[in-house]
């Protein structure tokens, strides 16, 4: 190989590291720029959270007004001995009670809901600890990514566990809204007898 080429290669081997390195840095600074996105998404996730269960809450005070319509056939159930009526009066005050267990289950399981979560936040002591200032630019860039990667790790598993709650309440919602049915149709049969 000649002198001519041999700087050429040169050349080239240095545009080639030059350029693994342009594109490291840009790819650096895209997944800094995702991570940010991604942190402020976090908070929005956990606000829209609140929001169903405040909804939730408003449908539990529908519920409400459901429930207490039960309670008006209270004044004429009446036992005359083990008769039939008797029996559906008794399933009908048991269903009642149930209901209003459940009923209250679920609103101090929802008012837990909207317990303050504890989100975590980019940390400004944390941030100047690392001195990010004294850094070359990427050692910087990748020492903030490393950061909020772990909050935002953190952040979504909390989310992610509201979520199950979330959800588990809304099984006993479910369960209350058919025992109310149940009770109503015990109602009707009291009525009816």
């Amino acid at each position: 190989m000649n002198k001519e080429q041999k700087e050429i290669a040169n050349i080239s081997e240095q545009q080639a590291v030059v350029g693994k390195t342009d594109i490291r840095q840009n790819g650096n600074r895209q997944e800094l720029e995702t991570l940010r996105m991604e942190y402020s998404n976090v908070f929005d996730r956990s606000n829209k959270l609140d929001n169903k269960v405040y909804i939730i809450i408003t449908f539990c005070g529908f519920l409400f007004v459901f429930i207490t319509g039960l309670f008006s056939s209270f004044t004429e159930i009446s036992f005359q001995g083990p008769t039939a009526k008797s029996v559906v009066a008794g399933l009908y005050i048991l269903m009642c009670c149930a209901v209003i267990i459940s009923y209250v289950y679920i609103l101090i399981y929802l008012m837990r809901l909207l317990e303050p979560e504890g989100i975590l936040r980019m940390d400004p002591v944390k941030i100047e600890c690392l001195k990010l200032n004294e850094m070359p630019e990427e050692d910087a860039i990748t020492e903030l990514i490393v950061l909020y990667r772990s909050v935002i790790n953190k952040n979504l598993d909390k989310l992610h566990l509201r979520c199950d709650r979330l959800n588990y309440g809304l099984k006993y919602i479910v369960l209350t809204v058919i025992l109310s049915f149940v009770a109503y149709a015990l109602k009707i049969l009291l009525r009816i007898a």
